[in-house]
């Protein structure tokens, strides 16, 4: 008994020994390790600086990392001061349309068309940036119109189905919106297919706008039969509906131009203003000036002479770097002159000069399959985006890609070729856009 106590109290007597020697050695390890200090937080400003120079994707994960960065990121003025640094970079450019890889196939059926891609390129290299795939809750039937950017966002709609989105790529955010009051009228007549083909070109080109408080939807389109309304206070030559995004509804306004818009013009948003061209009136296409701040029309005091007096087909309306651009092919020479508006002044000047019969004998398979050299096409190739080696990109009505046409060579080279679908084009900057 006695043996078995003195085995246990030698036995807690080197248990207390070695626990002795290892506090010795660890106070003599802490001597000799440098004082760690944790680093200052970055001062708010610094942080938000440097999301501003995030692409969108980046800053998406980052709101749900921080209740303070989601409410920085979601914030009205850091959506402002990213759009305007966003600006200031290379300008990207946006394919969209249909994704339906099956289509041409030997027994293929025919889907809603749900599915609709967003490629982004680099105009400079030519490749894909990213690439985003979107479903809608209701299809477009092959009848998708798109509007041009609007603060990277895009409203696409089909008339066949009535079915209207305000979509954002960056984020994959989508609204439905409620059809127009045309577009309510229009099915209650039990129209055929040639009665559709008549008027659906001078309907369904909108316009997708930003105020300083808000956004808005604008479409003016030709007064007819298919949508008389008693409520409308307008009697006059055409109509013109605006969707007001807070009270989430259409309103008329009583006021619109007294001339009838050319029907496959699309209009052209620049610079606080949208732009339609008319029909030719006296032998003579006028260009209309919608304010979206005042709502108010008006016709553009001053037009070149050379598209004035030509028919609407041979003439081209769009957008570059915020100023309306207007040109022209000539019929036999097939050069296209392109003028810029100068707002402040209502004058015009000339910018570009493209000449497609010019391009080198290697190129000329390319325009060929273009279509842009047949003799009697007459509608010009529309500018989509200018880089910065001296090329400029373009794209047309009846091709199915870009080209990029090289200003001081004169020589053309494909940009982007679709096999499947004709895609409608725009370019846009990377931001943050809210609604």
């Amino acid at each position: 008994m006695e043996a078995t106590e003195n085995r246990v109290v030698i036995a807690s007597s080197s248990q207390i020994k070695r626990r002795k020697i290892r506090r010795i050695i660890r106070k003599r390890r802490r001597r000799n390790e440098k004082p760690v200090i944790a680093p200052p937080s970055l001062p708010t400003d610094v942080i938000e600086e440097i999301f501003l120079r995030l692409p969108v994707k980046v800053l998406i994960r980052l709101r749900s990392l921080s209740k303070q960065w989601r409410g920085t990121l979601e914030s009205l003025s850091f959506a402002e001061r990213h759009l305007k640094i966003a600006k200031q970079s290379h300008v990207k450019v946006m394919v969209i349309g249909e994704e339906d890889h099956l289509k041409g196939t030997r027994g293929y059926i025919p889907h809603p068309d749900t599915n609709v891609g967003f490629r982004t390129f680099c105009p400079e290299s030519g490749s894909l940036l990213s690439f985003t795939l979107i479903n809608f809750p209701q299809g477009f039937g092959d009848w998708m119109y798109i509007s041009g950017n609007c603060n990277g966002l895009f409203c696409i709609h089909s008339p066949k189905y009535q079915s209207i989105y305000v979509v954002n790529p960056a984020t994959r955010w989508l609204r439905k919106l409620s059809p127009a009051r045309f577009q309510i009228l229009m099915h209650k007549f039990n129209t055929t297919i040639e009665d559709w083909m008549k008027i659906i070109n001078s309907l369904f080109h909108l316009a997708f706008v930003k105020t300083a408080a808000d956004y808005k939807l604008v479409w003016l389109y030709n007064s007819d039969k298919y949508n008389v309304d008693a409520s409308c206070p307008n009697k006059g030559v055409t109509k013109c509906e605006i969707f007001d995004f807070k009270a989430n509804t259409w309103r008329y306004l009583a006021c619109t131009p007294s001339y009838r818009i050319f029907p496959t013009q699309k209009p052209a948003y620049a610079n606080g203003s949208v732009y339609w061209l008319t029909e030719p009136h006296e032998g003579r296409t006028e260009v209309v000036d919608f304010d979206i701040h005042t709502e108010t029309f008006r016709l553009l005091p001053k037009i070149i002479p050379a598209i004035a007096g030509s028919d609407p087909r041979h003439i081209d309306m769009c957008d570059l770097d915020n100023h309306l651009c207007m040109s022209k092919r000539e019929h036999v020479t097939k050069i296209q002159e392109i003028w810029r508006l100068k707002p402040s002044e209502d004058t015009w000047e000339k910018i570009f000069s493209i000449d497609l019969l010019s391009c080198p004998s290697p190129r000329t398979e390319i325009r060929d399959r273009f279509e842009w050299s047949h003799k009697d096409l007459v509608e010009p190739s529309s500018p989509v985006a200018v880089c910065k080696n001296k090329k400029i990109l373009l794209s047309h009505s009846r091709s199915r890609g870009l080209v990029k046409y090289d200003l001081l060579t004169k020589s053309l080279d494909f940009f982007y070729r679709d096999h499947l679908a004709r895609r409608k084009v725009t370019y846009f900057q990377s931001l943050i856009s809210h609604i």
